[in-house]
């Protein structure tokens, strides 16, 4: 799976909360979103596919 940039809309307030995560985890906002989504499909049952 490649990764492919995309433009999103994020309330500012989210925005800095995801900052202050990323700073926290010593990561990226990018990372912070990317284990929030996965995260959130999990719990929902949905299985996330693996790279190859």
């Amino acid at each position: 799976m490649s990764k492919k940039p995309f433009t999103t809309r994020i309330d500012p307030a989210v925005l800095e909360l995801a900052q202050k995560l990323a700073e926290m985890d010593r990561r990226s906002i990018t990372a912070v979103i990317e284990v929030a989504l996965i995260e959130y499909a999990e719990r929902r049952g949905i299985r996330v596919p693996e790279d190859k």
